[in-house]
């Protein structure tokens, strides 16, 4: 192979992964705390639980870390920046997650590893062998590479990878501190989150039969009227049920009336029944959720912050609710400490909370089950 050849190959092959791992890079930095999350999950599956603590302090600084170093390995090796160190870097990542996503492959302990964030969402074999990919295209990059030369000065590739970590780590501590910059999240301000109560229907059933005659399945509907329905079948053919064999297992049930988050619910204290879909899509009034999904670890000062926002707001006009994952038996101290008394409490899955908003505390806005607005406590 002539060397102009080589050069382009390599040029191809080094574009190709410098942009996967930028991109890998920028999505975890704009939601790094769903990043820490992640992380705090592998090590609770891999037996290292014991290294958290319930600051999240040490899952945070890792996913930064992985934040910054694949977007700056992305960089760099799409600029041909420090070729050989960066090479190496890059095998390590890449020999460390391709060992740690085929575990997860065949185990599923962990159901996604996170590797683009909440924007794309991969099964582990899939991310497995995105791995893999990768692995081939850094062969490649190591065979080819050896011709290619470094054409920058000598201060331009320190300026340009020094530039790159502190904007990856200014970036991600921006979106901890706040709410990320860029939301892939369901509960992203804009999006309907449950038909309002006069849009809900009843949940439609269907039921399948088989003809005696000529084995033809059919399946029916078991609303009360209409075409295609059990009835208006039996209305048809008053012999129906001689002419017609209900088949086992083939039932079906549709229902319209869901959250569009998975795992979100809101149980009051001592009931049992789900109230989603009530609270968010009342229409009378706007819903303001403060939403606390670990009451112990809460940020004092923020709670306060937040509260002089929701004391002020018009209690005639606008229901507000708190939600934690918190056991009830620390409701009541938390209540009388930040005066929550006049505010239900619900109690919701910690990861559906996280899913909703990344700060500790945050207030979410739902106007019409449409979100409105959401608000780190910072922001106030």
């Amino acid at each position: 192979m002539n060397d102009k050849v080589s050069r382009l190959t390599d040029y191809i092959l080094r574009g190709i992964f410098g942009l996967v791992f930028m991109f890998s890079g920028f999505v975890k930095a704009v939601d790094p705390m769903g990043t820490a999350y992640k992380v705090e999950e592998y090590l609770n599956v891999f037996g290292f639980g014991f290294m958290l603590n319930d600051a999240l302090t040490f899952p945070i600084i890792i996913a930064v870390f992985l934040c910054v170093m694949e977007f700056t390995i992305g960089v760099t090796m799409f600029l041909h920046i420090y070729k050989k160190p960066v090479r190496w870097v890059a095998l390590l990542f890449m020999l460390f997650f391709t060992i740690t996503t085929l575990i997860d492959a065949l185990t599923n302990n962990v159901d996604d590893c996170g590797c683009f964030g909440d924007a794309i969402k991969l099964t582990n074999w899939q991310t497995f062998w995105k791995n893999i990919v990768l692995d081939v295209i850094l062969m490649g990059i190591f065979m080819f590479d050896k011709k290619a030369k470094e054409d920058y000065s000598k201060r331009l590739p320190f300026v340009v990878t020094i530039a790159a970590l502190i904007l990856g780590v200014g970036f991600s501590v921006r979106n901890i501190m706040y709410e990320p910059i860029i939301d892939f999240r369901p509960w992203k301000v804009g999006n309907k989150m449950a038909p309002t109560l006069d849009e809900q229907k009843p949940p439609l059933a269907y039921a399948t039969y088989k003809n005696n005659a000529t084995g033809e399945e059919k399946e029916f509907s078991m609303a009360s009227e209409g075409e295609g329905t059990l009835m208006k079948a039996y209305e048809e053919d008053p012999d129906f049920a001689e002419h017609w064999t209900y088949v086992e297992g083939k039932e079906r049930i549709i229902n319209t009336n869901t959250i569009a988050a998975d795992g979100f619910s809101l149980v009051e204290l001592g009931e049992v029944k789900d109230e989603s879909l009530d609270v968010i899509g009342d229409t009378t009034q706007d819903l303001y959720i403060i939403a606390v999904w670990n009451l112990k670890t809460a940020s004092e000062k923020g709670m306060k912050r937040l509260m002089q926002y929701v004391n002020k707001l018009d209690k005639e006009k606008n229901n507000i609710i708190l939600i934690t994952a918190t056991s009830p038996k620390d409701w009541y101290d938390f209540s009388e400490k930040y005066s929550l008394q006049d505010y239900l409490f619900y109690s919701c899955d910690d990861k559906a909370i996280k899913a909703m908003i990344r700060s500790n505390p945050g207030l979410v806005h739902i106007k019409k089950a449409v979100v409105k607005e959401k608000f780190a406590w910072r922001n106030f």
